[in-house]
């Protein structure tokens, strides 16, 4: 797509002159900024406030060493958020505010983070050196260096005439320090994994990087044929992104990374659409709609959404960047997802790059009201993942989402063939997700960890082996059919389990019967075939509250006091446990409370040949 345009245009007679480029008002045009919404205005100077006399947390060696010492990265990253969250808050405060106020405060927030050794965090350190520190003389750009140039760029953009007022060194160590830490290394580099130049298996990181690396040459490189050189830089590594893309725009890396991946591309896409004053514009692309569709096709009800892979089940959305999605491609269901989802999130805890135009655009989606769509059916036949709903438009009734896929998935969970079953839109049978990050959930022993491990997904564990990792465990003859009475999604997930399952068929159907004039329900059903005689199978499934066994065959869960539902099997010779798994962990909490998840475990000596059903419907 980028690289295709390239051979028929040059970015230099597109981009505007960089003295050119204004997207946002600066703080010095005050009748802007005097303009925007009271509420607006009163809450960004409340969150400045918090950090008058602010003291930047340290960032002593030792804690950087943390994670290769013990795998903990919460200990330098519990210093290094908060100085970027300071800065930006305060930069938002003065713009709204122009009073010189936080102006001394800004001051040393920019002047203690270029004095940092390195931008990024412990975490990614290591993916160029098994080092406990970095290295000052290989400037490696992460997610999180960029992300600071992106924020120390903007910083300028709004503040260098207030700042020159103080001193004139201050807008060129930023000057200095983005030249040597973001310019060079992406102009002189090319082993940077994520620009696909070496690797082709490229994730988030590549938009996510070069949303800030464009912010950085747009707004801060004065030199047009150096900026549109990096440009057309972007332009191939962002080839590389959308060519790892399904035409489908199904994101493998779940919904949550959706809003630094899909939601990145939009970033980088809509700077350019302002840089050249809308002549360079990709969202009439049919690969850009569908991966920025991916997000309202993936969303349940209220907070939750789809999360496959390492993904919360709750996420805060970023509405504005949404609704300006949507807005762009032209998709009223995006705009509608954006408008009426509630979230928590607001311009204050996002990217200046989104804060400043959610600012400015607060009024006009304020306005708007709207339900999310609430899609019936979605079949995203790349990524292999279906979406039923017992009623379009509503989040009533039975919801079903299920996939096939392959165990090799970025932010891979063991989890070919599970599923997650929503009542009325709460959950009931679940996808955990995933813990706080720490060394050990990117190393090789990445699926020790519970929460990876197919057993506590909604699969069987056949003759006690559960899934493994790696691109050859994958579905087969995945199947896919919709009418207005059912959706029925069919595959073999046999070739997911190691050759000492000694399975040689295990096929499994999913369908959502909702014909108007029955019941709803949803039918999951196995049918299996051992390599040799009989066999042990554990159908596991977990759900959030804790289930109670009523009478042999029959489970009810109750999800509160007005929603319950019940799985229904056929009852000989299953044995059922009940297990309590901990969810103290602060991501698991954040999603399902501290109260713990509980994983429902049905075992049987099986035949060599056999099926196995289970019902699940509202009470």
């Amino acid at each position: 797509m980028f690289v295709e345009w390239l051979r028929r245009n040059r970015v230099i007679d597109f981009i505007e002159a960089p003295e050119s480029f204004h997207p946002y008002p600066k703080a010095s045009e005050r009748d802007k900024w005097e303009n925007i919404p009271e509420e607006v205005a009163s809450a960004c100077v409340r969150q400045a406030e918090k950090y008058l006399g602010f003291e930047w947390p340290s960032l002593p060696a030792t804690s950087f060493m943390a994670y290769m010492r013990t795998g903990d990265r919460r200990v330098y990253e519990d210093r290094h958020f908060p100085r970027r969250r300071a800065l930006a808050a305060l930069v938002l405060g003065e713009c709204v505010e122009g009073k010189g106020r936080f102006i001394d405060d800004i001051i040393n927030g920019i002047w203690c983070i270029c004095e940092e050794s390195f931008w990024g965090v412990s975490a990614h350190n290591g993916v160029r050196a098994n080092e406990p520190l970095p290295d000052v003389e290989d400037r490696y750009i992460d997610l999180f260096a960029a992300e600071t140039g992106g924020l120390l760029a903007w910083t300028k953009y709004l503040l260098a005439d207030e700042l020159d007022k103080v001193t004139h060194l201050v807008s060129r160590r930023i000057d200095i320090e983005l030249e040597e830490r973001i310019k060079k290394p992406f102009l002189c580099r090319e082993d940077f994994w994520w620009m696909g130049t070496v690797n082709r298996a490229v994730n988030n990181w590549t938009p996510w990087i070069v949303a800030n690396v464009m912010s950085v040459f747009l707004l801060c490189e004065p030199d047009s044929v150096r900026r549109a050189k990096a440009i057309e830089k972007m332009f191939r590594c962002l080839d590389c992104f959308v060519n790892s893309y399904h035409d489908d725009g199904g994101c493998d890396e779940g919904t949550s990374y959706w809003n630094v991946a899909g939601g990145a591309l939009f970033d980088c896409l809509d700077q350019l659409y302002k840089a050249s004053s809308g002549k360079i514009d990709f969202f009439q692309n049919e690969l850009v709609r569908q991966i920025g569709r991916y997000i309202y096709r993936c969303h349940i009800a209220d907070k939750y959404f789809i999360n496959f892979a390492d993904g919360g089940a709750r996420i805060d959305i970023a509405k504005d960047m949404i609704y300006r999605y949507g807005k762009r491609i032209g998709d009223p269901a995006m705009v509608a997802l954006a408008v009426g989802v509630p979230t928590n999130a607001d311009f204050r805890s996002e990217a200046l790059r989104r804060a400043l135009p959610a600012i400015f655009n607060y009024a006009e989606l304020a306005s708007q009201k709207s339900e999310p769509p609430y899609v019936r059916d979605v079949w995203m036949d790349g990524i292999q993942v279906m979406v039923a709903r017992e009623k379009a438009g509503s989040a009533e009734g039975l919801y079903l989402a299920a996939k096939g896929g392959h165990n090799a998935e970025s932010h891979n969970h063991n989890d070919v063939g599970s599923c997650i079953v929503f009542v009325d839109g709460l959950p009931g049978i679940i996808d955990v997700g995933v813990e706080t990050y720490t060394k050990k959930t990117f190393s090789s022993q990445r699926y020790e960890i519970w929460t990876m491990q197919s057993q506590y997904h909604n699969l069987p564990t056949i003759n006690g082996k559960m899934q493994s990792p790696g691109g050859q465990y994958r579905a087969t003859n995945v199947k896919y059919d919709m009418s207005d009475d059912e959706a029925v999604f069919s595959l073999d997930i046999n070739n997911a389990y190691p050759k000492d399952a000694n399975v040689k068929l295990y096929s499994r159907t999913y369908r959502m019967h909702r014909k108007e004039s029955e019941k709803g329900y949803i039918e999951i059903t196995d049918s299996f075939v051992l390599e040799t005689g009989e066999g042990t199978i554990c159908w596991n499934f977990m759900v959030w509250k804790k289930p109670e066994v009523i009478e042999s065959g029959l489970i009810k869960i109750k999800i509160n006091e007005e929603t319950a539902f019940y799985m229904q099997f056929s009852e000989e010779n299953v044995k059922v446990d009940i297990e309590h798994c901990d969810t103290s962990d602060a991501r698991l909490r954040s999603a399902w409370g501290a109260d713990g998840v509980y994983r429902i475990v049905m075992t049987k000596t099986v035949p060599k040949e056999g099926c196995f059903s289970v019902k699940a419907y509202k009470a």
